[in-house]
């Protein structure tokens, strides 16, 4: 069950993109700051309501998450 206006934020917009997201990418476009929108995306995948993988940054030696709806 979602819980809060920012879960909601977040699951509208993965939802309208057609491909995963990034943490960063979330957040500006829920207009929130990066660790809220990181942690709601963890809550959300444990509740089952997302998908995530990791992937290498195209910034140098870092990994980014990127997010999508199930």
């Amino acid at each position: 069950m979602i819980t809060t206006e920012v879960d909601k934020k977040i699951l509208e917009v993965l939802k309208k993109a057609k491909k995963p997201m990034s943490t960063y990418l979330i957040a500006k476009h829920s207009k929130i700051t990066w660790p809220t929108a990181n942690s709601h995306c963890y809550k959300l995948k444990s509740m089952g309501l997302i998908g995530s993988k990791v992937e290498k940054s195209s910034h140098g030696p870092k990994e980014k998450i990127m997010w999508w709806a199930k």
